[in-house]
């Protein structure tokens, strides 16, 4: 799958493109090394299947920090944001689809250092880092600003997975939240990760979803893209996907 350019001067007066951006390291969602730029998981290949059923380019956007798309979103610049919970604010700017997939947020920690879990005030008390500028669900995200201590990393691949793993590792912070099959990707991957764990009681388990523009030109596909969605999904086009992602060594 390629990433567009920027600019599109032209779709910004006509619907003749979907232009489309996300965040870049959200395994099996969606992924985007910045070397290249090339958008890989299971909402770029959603996206650009709905595309081509609808009948129209999907053209990636340069990579961007997550926030600055959703100003891009609420001003017409961007069409849509794959891959985002969904939160009472965002719902009264953005058109969301429905579920494409759901998604388990899970607590990672030190081998050693499990601890009790089965309901968020577990976690008060605690240092808990996570990416910055995320959701992880309105509720999840209000109780955690209320009583978690929580820092925010950003969410650069490498830097991420280094910076997750030595505080972890260096018992600078007590857990990481993350989404389970992300988390357990970054596990796989990064050295010294065969010491980090997951805790089986998921924090929240979101529906992830498509953030479509209401003030971009081409806002009035949303109900046709939301009807092939569903009919993807009852194909088992999406779980096939999906499958082929959560296979060990993918």
């Amino acid at each position: 799958m390629s990433a567009g350019g920027a600019g599109m001067a032209q779709a910004a007066e006509r619907c003749d493109r979907i232009r489309v951006n996300g965040t870049v390291d959200w395994y099996p969602v969606i992924m985007r090394p910045s070397d290249t730029g090339l958008a890989s998981g299971v909402l770029p290949a959603t996206m650009i299947e709905l595309g081509r059923r609808v009948g129209i380019d999907v053209v990636f956007q340069p990579i961007t920090p997550f926030k600055r798309q959703i100003v891009q979103l609420e001003n017409g610049s961007l069409d849509a944001v794959l891959g985002a919970y969904w939160t009472k604010e965002r719902a009264e700017k953005f058109q969301y689809s429905s579920s494409v997939l759901d998604d388990e947020v899970a607590i990672f920690v030190l081998k050693g250092k499990e601890f009790p879990l089965a309901k968020w005030a577990d976690l008060e008390g605690r240092l808990g880092i996570r990416p910055f500028g995320g959701s992880y669900g309105e509720d999840f995200d209000q109780y955690a600003r209320e009583h978690l201590a929580m820092q925010e990393i950003a969410p650069v691949p490498t830097d991420f997975r280094r910076d997750m793993l030595a505080m972890l590792l260096n018992e600078n912070a007590d857990y990481a939240v993350l989404g389970r099959f992300h988390g357990l990707k970054i596990i796989e991957e990064g050295e010294g990760a065969d010491q980090l764990i997951d805790l089986k009681w998921p924090v929240v388990s979101n529906g992830v979803h498509i953030l479509f523009s209401g003030t971009s030109p081409c806002a009035h596909l949303f109900d046709r893209f939301e009807e092939q969605l569903k009919e993807l999904r009852a194909e088992g086009w999406i779980d096939t996907v999906l499958a082929d992602y959560r296979r060990p060594g993918q």
